[in-house]
């Protein structure tokens, strides 16, 4: 409800104000239905099977009704239904439905608890107002094998190591996406443009006209990805130590763009089109130690991953082979990129050669032509780390218990977007290492207000390490005894407390190097956004 009485600033009328009410509402609901089956067969074989479907829909309803004056100028009349005689009456309402339906199975197969084998499929069908009727259905296999070598008789009768468990896995599937699609963004419904009077010498012609939205896309799809995982698990010393190791292969193809060329006589955009791919790869590792001496026990749990992303082909009608990305805050142009041969949303601009005698910057000439302009743009960082690592420590002693968690990552860049020609944001590493005329300081980075600040501000400048450790959470807690709490009727009572994200370990001079954005093409760009909270955390678990 909108109240735009007494001389709001929004009302058109200061003497008599107007009044408007809007109403929204969402209904979603999902239907879901499973059946399975399991059997043995000849006391080796285990089969199981599972088929299940699930239906969603999400309603939006939204109407709204208002009138730039009242009848009269009294708090008891501030509302749609008393508009004055002259009033403007205004309504809208629209209601948004969108359905999404799945049917999937999955057989799987077990000999022995040695020999693992399962397939799976879905088929999922999205809404016409997100692809066209001919392809709205994707399909979407998958399987897996295993083989857990521990359970052979070879193993078991000769091992003379301390392994006590091996497993080699394996998988391979499928699955789609149109999440960044809504609202017939394929089709080509009409619009008006704004309706007029002409007048010429001899008469008055009153215009308006329609056009296609863009142009209509028949052959949009879903978006896949495919990936192959090769992995093993092992466990030792009588199960105190466990390791995993996966080589994973992730590509995803016909890839959603919406940055597509077309000719300037078709008058308007294009839909979007499947134009892209993208592959990652890498390893993930994972270790383990637990043990205990009386009542003490301790574990220790690491993992890593590493990373390789590489667009591997974008469609040539694709603003000529590379989509620009996001923005500085000052809107001096992308510093982005989506491109093949490169990372996703790789960071683009002027890589600065030095600085002149005058504390400007000298960019670089990749082009050779004597000039600098867009063409002398190349890759000068990248938001993806080459890996990421976390470590996990619990013990406890008695009743007592610590927890301490931490994680990080080496190798991506962060863009400082926000101090780029800001007075109230500019960073103090870039006031104290700026060039000056009595050279008392050092040349790292270019005098402000520098001749080229708009290129520079697109520079490898601005580039800065984003690799960092943070101790995420600290936890120290107590359970009182049985005999206690049972008293009080309570099972379990625990009280705790913790210090979370209070320690972080990085080079990077901005106020947090895991920075955020709402939009893709942003990885890794540091808007200035609030950091990390630190919090100190005091709790009580009770369990009755």
């Amino acid at each position: 409800y909108n109240n735009l009485y007494y001389g709001s600033a929004s009302a058109n009328n200061k003497d008599k104000n107007g009044s408007s009410r809007s109403n929204s509402s969402t209904t979603y609901y999902q239907w879901e239905n499973f059946v399975n089956y399991s059997t043995d067969l000849w006391d080796k074989h285990h089969v199981s099977a599972m088929l299940g479907m699930s239906y969603s829909e999400n309603n939006f309803t939204y109407v709204s009704a208002g009138v730039d004056k009242t009848a009269k100028h009294d708090p008891l009349y501030a509302d749609v239904s008393y508009p004055a005689g002259d009033a403007v009456k205004s309504t809208a309402g629209y209601n948004l439905i969108n359905r999404k339906l799945s049917y999937f199975g999955r057989l799987a197969y077990d000999y022995q608890n040695r020999y693992m084998l399962q397939a799976a499929m879905r088929a999922d069908a999205a809404d016409t107002s997100v692809l066209p009727g001919t392809n709205r259905w994707g399909y979407f296999p998958s399987v897996s094998a295993g083989w857990v070598i521990s359970n052979e008789r070879f193993f078991t009768e000769k091992n003379n190591t301390p392994l006590t468990f091996l497993k080699l896995r394996a998988s391979w599937g499928q699955n789609g996406s149109t999440s960044n699609l809504s609202g017939y963004k394929y089709s080509n419904s009409l619009v008006t443009s704004a309706a007029g009077y002409s007048f010429s010498n001899t008469a008055m012609k009153y215009v308006t006209s329609a056009k296609p939205s863009q142009l209509y896309n028949p052959d949009l799809k879903w978006e896949t990805s495919e990936q192959l995982d090769l992995g093993m698990d092992l466990r030792a010393f009588n199960d105190r130590f466990s390791f995993g190791m996966d080589w994973y292969q992730k590509k995803t193809k016909d890839l959603i763009v919406s940055n597509i060329v077309i000719p300037y006589e078709a008058g308007n955009s294009s839909a979007p089109m499947n134009a892209g791919n993208v592959t990652n790869k890498g390893f993930e590792f994972e270790a383990g130690w637990k043990d205990k001496a009386g009542d003490f026990n301790y574990s220790v749990t690491a993992n890593l991953a590493t990373l390789k992303n590489e667009v591997t082909y974008l469609d040539p009608h694709v603003s000529g082979g590379r989509i620009e990305g996001a923005t500085t805050m000052a809107s001096n142009g992308s510093f982005s990129a989506f491109e093949v041969g490169y990372p996703v949303w790789y960071f683009r601009g002027y890589q600065v050669d030095h600085l002149d005698d005058k504390g400007n910057p000298v960019f670089r000439d990749n082009t050779g032509d004597g000039t600098i302009d867009a063409s002398d743009k190349a890759m000068i960082g990248k938001p993806m780390p080459d890996f990421t690592y976390g470590i996990t420590l619990t013990a406890n002693y008695k009743n007592f218990d610590f927890l301490i968690f931490g994680n990080g990552s080496v190798g991506n860049d962060v863009f400082m977007s926000y101090s780029y020609n800001s007075i109230s944001y500019t960073l103090k590493e870039m006031y104290d290492q700026r060039w000056t005329a009595d050279g008392t300081t050092s040349r790292k980075f270019a005098r402000p207000q520098n001749t080229n600040a708009d290129k520079y501000g697109l520079s490898d400048a601005y580039i800065f390490d984003g690799s960092y450790f943070r101790i995420k959470q600290i936890q120290l807690g107590y359970t009182l005894p049985r005999t206690v709490t049972k008293k009080f009727l309570v099972d379990k009572l625990r009280v705790y407390a913790s210090l979370d994200n209070f320690f972080l370990f990085t080079k990077y001079p901005g106020l947090d190097p895991e920075v955020s954005s709402t939009a893709t093409s942003g990885m890794g760009v540091d808007y200035g956004n609030y950091p990390t909270t630190k919090k100190v955390v005091f709790g009580l678990s009770v369990t009755f």
